[in-house]
């Protein structure tokens, strides 16, 4: 555990570290997995940039600008316990009880020991929600039981004083024996230990016995941070790196990521299979949010709010996702779009679909509806609708035929995905407040607040989603279940 207050070198010492670390041990020995909850990009120089195309060959996991994403946090976390059971099962099957055994009995497996390192960790811990419990729990047990697994936590923080999560958790406390104090830290080292307030700049406070003064070593930091330097022994690593090596993943909480770029995306071949793509999920792997619209009933997908720029983004990603699935004519798809500020995004994605593929002008809406009852082909038929609620609220017939071909249409392999500009808007179009919400598979909320999703959720009361800007929270009957936060992909 690591503190210290802005501007005592922090950052210098975690480089420090993390540098002394990769000059020693090779990336098959150590890999790195780093998450920084401040407002910036301390750790975005370990992986490639456009300045500079070299990274740390030991990082795998860079996670910035994520004081907003506290999901990417837990993600990490999660990941860092999936490793643990595996590791755990490793060394039950060889009968052994540390990594050194574990590496000794498999000469060809795969285990370096694991670094994660996580600044101004406090963020993981605040309120008293359940992301916070959660958090405290996989971190005391990654504590408790990852070292002797190979796997290390670095927690830092500016200031851990007042972090209920934490300091109501004396067995997780206790786990970090190792406490690093820079000038000026509190509630790091013991209670009477005072030796950080007299230290000068550059120096720390090591201590191995959990804060007790007589473990007090004073040290003086090396200068680490400064780009010249750190470049210089990044790119010799970089240089040396085992062939075949890929880079780490790079997660910028402030990036809105590319629908052409994800992989999930670029590795989709004309398998008809019908899955929608409809953004980033934040998670350790830079995987998409996935809705498959198998036959089956229910099987549509309701974009919930009034952002407009993210509703367009979330069915221009899953229109273009689509048709990347079908080879030529082997699906049908309509566009229709009752909002004019809607108009350039939803002419966008018609442009990217099939030729053939049918555009509804507002007037026609209903009867392109009416007629879908009757002229189904035996293809799968993707209706996606911008604003959908624009023309059921003014015309019953509209309505009237939506809500059968949501009832009925993905049995025969039509499916509607649609924007609606609210919750209560999309009530009433399937049938008023007391009407069943079957027929909504899936969705994704916006500018919509959790409790307003009463009934669409498994939550009683809702999910906990408190709306944040370019971020979605998804549901899927089939599959999920508790929602997951999602980034639209950016329009291209």
């Amino acid at each position: 555990m690591v503190a210290g207050p802005s501007g005592t070198g922090k950052t210098n010492l975690i480089y420090a570290w993390l540098g002394a670390l990769a000059t020693r041990y090779a990336p098959a020995e150590l890999e790195f997995y780093l998450l920084d909850f401040k407002e910036g990009v301390s750790f975005a120089r370990f992986a490639p940039g456009r300045r500079d195309p070299s990274w740390l060959p030991h990082v795998r996991l860079v996670g910035v600008n994520v004081n907003t994403d506290r999901e990417f946090g837990l993600a990490l976390l999660r990941h860092l316990g999936s490793v643990l059971k595996d590791r755990a099962a490793a060394a039950k099957r060889y009968e052994v009880t540390t990594l050194a055994e574990l590496r000794a009995e498999d000469p060809d497996g795969h285990w370096p020991r694991i670094v994660a390192v996580v600044d101004e960790f406090q963020v993981l811990l605040a309120g008293r929600g359940a992301p916070a419990a959660e958090a405290a729990a996989l971190l005391e047990d990654l504590a408790r039981r990852g070292r002797s697994q190979g796997i290390h936590l670095i927690l830092a923080s500016q200031d851990v004083s007042g972090i209920e999560a934490l300091w109501g958790r004396a067995g997780l406390v206790g786990q970090f024996a190792l406490r690093i104090a820079l000038p000026k830290a509190r509630r790091i080292l013991a209670e009477t230990n005072l030796a950080a307030e007299t230290i000068p700049r550059y120096h720390a406070v090591v201590n191995a016995d959990s804060g007790a003064e007589p473990a007090n070593r004073i040290v003086r930091v090396p200068a680490a941070s400064d780009r010249d330097t750190w470049s210089e022994l990044q790119t010799r690593l970089w240089r040396r790196r085992p062939a075949g090596l890929t880079p780490p993943r790079l997660f910028d909480g402030d990036a809105v990521p590319s629908l052409s770029e994800a992989p999930d995306f670029v590795a989709t071949q004309g398998d008809g299979e019908p899955v929608a793509l409809l953004g980033e999920a934040i998670d350790v792997s830079a995987r998409s949010a996935r809705l498959r619209l198998p036959r089956a009933p229910g099987r549509n997908l309701a974009v919930l709010g009034t952002r407009l720029d993210e509703a367009c983004a979330v069915l221009g990603a899953a229109g273009r996702s689509l048709a990347r699935r079908y080879p030529p004519d082997a699906a049908r798809f309509s566009v229709a779009c009752l909002d004019p500020d809607a108009l350039g995004a939803a002419a966008d994605l018609y442009a990217a679909l099939p030729p053939g593929s049918a555009w509804a002008e507002p007037e026609d809406f209903a009867s392109v509806l009416t007629g879908l009852l009757s002229e189904p082909d035996g293809r799968p038929h993707f209706i996606i609708g911008y604003a959908v609620d624009a023309a059921t609220g003014a015309d019953g017939t509209a309505r009237e035929a939506l809500r059968r071909i949501l009832h009925s249409g993905p049995e025969r392999h039509t499916h509607v995905l649609g924007w609606w500009r609210g919750v209560a808007r999309l009530r009433e179009d399937l049938g008023g407040a007391g009407a069943r919400l079957d027929p909504i598979g899936a969705w994704v909320a916006l500018d919509v607040h959790g409790a307003e999703l009463t009934g669409l959720s498994p939550q009683p009361g809702g999910p906990a989603w408190y709306p944040r800007p370019w971020r979605g929270l998804y549901f899927d009957r089939s599959v999920h279940r508790s929602a997951e936060t999602i980034i639209p992909y950016g329009r291209p």
